[in-house]
């Protein structure tokens, strides 16, 4: 699970964004009922390609995405009722998949907070199950402050306060409440 260069990946994220919505049934909603309101667009079966200079770095799949901004003017795409971000390597395989029942991404702190049902798992069958996690782009870093659940072919660990970067070759996980270690008897 690498996050490549973010610094290329979020400008693109905008112009593929307005580009690349698409679906069989493609729908755009434009929410202005109030001039008060913040202006929302709300797009339904949504598939996002990011990419680095035409090789195709993340997919997002959500079954609805809505798009606003802040006060502060931040761009903010919210997946309400799930998603899936596949990563991909520079051969263009899957990486590492990360998949939520909700998901809110801020564009310009380039964070993503996703939470309830967090599943993120890697080609090595590395796999992370937390009820919500913070991950920052620009710092190629994983966080928690809940209850996280990290296991792979030799064991699993839970606990708390989790900070980690984006691959699991470095982890910090704090309030350990349980481990199993797998191991063989010959």
């Amino acid at each position: 699970m690498s996050f490549y260069n973010k610094s290329i990946i979020f400008p693109l994220f905008f112009l593929l964004f307005l580009a690349s919505c698409s679906s069989p049934k493609k729908q755009l909603v434009l929410n202005t009922e109030d001039e008060s309101d913040v202006f929302s667009e709300t797009a339904m079966g949504v598939t996002l390609n990011f990419s680095e200079l035409g090789q195709s770095k993340l997919m997002l799949k959500a079954p609805k995405l809505v798009r606003f901004e802040d006060e502060e003017n931040q761009l903010i795409m919210e997946c309400p009722t799930g998603l899936v971000l596949t990563f991909f390597d520079s051969l263009k395989n899957v990486e590492s998949v990360l998949t939520a029942d909700y998901g809110k991404l801020f564009t310009q702190n380039q964070l993503l907070d996703v939470q309830e049902n967090v599943v993120f798992h890697n080609q090595k069958q590395d796999t992370l199950f937390a009820r919500e996690l913070l991950i920052d782009f620009a710092k190629d870093s994983i966080y928690s402050k809940n209850e996280v659940t990290f296991s792979n072919i030799e064991g699993r660990i839970t606990g708390n306060s989790l900070k980690a970067n984006s691959n699991f070759t470095f982890f910090e996980l704090s309030d350990i409440s349980e481990s199993h270690l797998n191991y063989k008897m010959e």
